[in-house]
């Protein structure tokens, strides 16, 4: 008989209007229902729920998330369960993945006769919709009585009360995007006031609970309440020993190295001293090495700051915890700052490996790709320097493509680097050309 899965789409909502349609939206043509628990919304929240189809329930909010979650599971008649937020959301082409893949889990769960989790990648964007961390979450499990969510806050799942579940890591198929920790909605929500209330609460009733501080400085930190993150992330190393989870520990350790690098400490000592107690605490987050780089190449240690940075980026593959990875969304900083650090020592292959990575990422950065013309340039505009050059830009871009023409040929008209602009202008179509001579002051500015 052919494994059937029924998908239940769970979410508990409060003040969500603007968010909740695209909520709704992205699994319609592949859940079987759509549970929508609102804890006590005062906007449109329900109202577009209820026009979209969704089965909404009430739950009196009692500080629980975990209460609020396990409530609207029982709800659900499906076989899986996506359980996103009203901030997350699948893009079209991974929504096509999903049964096919719960179809070969579901399978194997049989066999198993035991609850299962699948981790996806979770991409959190910032005010302008750019990835800015990724970590990995588990939002699809089967429904399953023996597994439900557990602690009123930073809730997780666990079987039975006390076993972590299997898990299938799908990670490298999925992505879940989420909005919902930029500064923005920050600002609009509270939720950072909202948790760090309820996280006090919790650390006042259960004091040896270092788990929960570190939640606490994280919090904190994320509310730009500098200070008393620090103070609490220094409370958690003090007994970093009862953190269970290394995740856990490598996020306190790499946060407050990042709380070292913003908060422009100068003393050396100070930041390898956190970053000796992490590399003892086993620590495997390349975010610590990443922002250890930063600050060593803030105090103009450049050597330093290229060989953590590099560490970093060796280290970035094989990390496969859940933790937050800061780095994962500034890849192309990373190249940007390898690229001068290099070049300023005069390392030129290693910064063409790295201007060449940057530009992969950000293709209309204009400075690095100014700068690596440069560099392959020298001092003369020999013709075998300008065909190098052409060679090496039709490996980054498609020439085909009128965008990139039209924005190389401006970079060298800037330049003033006549050999290589009549070179690309060769590739112009006429259509293209006619455009250039119609916008000749819009398109080259001042400096035609």
């Amino acid at each position: 008989m052919k494994t059937k899965i029924r998908l239940s789409q769970c979410m508990i909502v409060k003040n969500e209007e603007e968010n909740i349609q695209r909520a709704l939206t992205w699994g319609k043509s592949i859940v079987c229902e759509q549970i929508v628990v609102d804890t006590g919304s005062t906007d449109r929240t329900v109202e577009i729920a209820e026009e979209m189809g969704a089965k909404v329930f009430r739950f009196e909010w009692i500080d629980d998330f975990a209460a609020a979650k396990n409530f609207a599971i029982e709800q659900a008649t499906g076989n899986w369960i996506a359980f996103l937020d009203a901030d997350e959301y699948f893009q079209e082409d991974d929504v096509t993945k999903i049964i096919p893949l719960l179809v070969q889990i579901e399978e194997q769960r049989k066999k198993l006769k035991i609850p299962l989790i699948v981790r996806a990648s979770l991409a959190n964007l910032d005010d302008e919709g750019k990835i800015a961390s990724m970590a990995s979450h588990a939002r699809l499990f089967s429904n399953d009585p023996r597994l439900r969510y557990h602690k009123r806050i930073h809730e997780h799942l666990l079987v039975s009360g006390n076993q972590a579940p299997s898990s299938i890591d799908a990670s490298n198929q999925f992505i879940i995007y989420h909005t919902g920790y930029s500064w923005k909605a920050y600002e609009k929500t509270h939720k950072l006031e909202r948790n760090i209330t309820l996280l006090e609460k919790e650390v006042e009733q259960d004091p040896e609970n270092y788990e929960l501080w570190a939640y606490l400085g994280d919090s904190l930190m994320a509310d730009k309440q500098v200070k008393r993150a620090e103070e609490v992330y220094n409370v958690v190393v003090d007994h970093i020993e009862t953190i269970s989870l290394q995740e856990r520990v490598d996020m306190v350790f790499s946060n407050l190295i990042k709380l070292k690098y913003y908060s422009r400490v100068m003393n050396e000592e100070e930041v390898m001293d956190v970053y000796r107690k992490a590399v003892k605490s086993n620590c495997m987050s390349p975010d610590i090495e990443y922002w250890l780089g930063r600050w060593m190449l803030d105090q103009e240690k450049v050597q330093q700051g290229i060989s953590y940075l590099e560490l970093a980026l060796n280290r970035i593959d094989q990390y496969k915890k859940d933790g937050v990875l800061d780095m994962a969304g500034d890849l192309s900083y990373i190249y940007g700052k390898l690229f001068y650090a290099h070049k300023s020592l005069g390392h030129i292959q290693d910064a063409v490996r790295y201007g060449t990575l940057y530009l992969r990422i950000e293709p209309y950065g204009e400075e690095i790709i100014i700068e690596l013309i440069q560099l392959f340039k020298g001092g003369e505009e020999t013709k075998e320097a300008t065909d190098a050059i052409l060679g090496f830009l039709s490996k980054l871009y498609d020439l085909l493509q009128a965008k990139n023409k039209l924005y190389l040929i401006r970079v060298c008209h800037k330049m003033r680097y006549k050999n290589l602009e009549n070179k690309i202008s060769e590739l112009l179509t006429v259509k293209e050309q006619e455009f250039i001579n119609e916008n000749k002051i819009k398109f080259f500015g001042d400096s035609f």
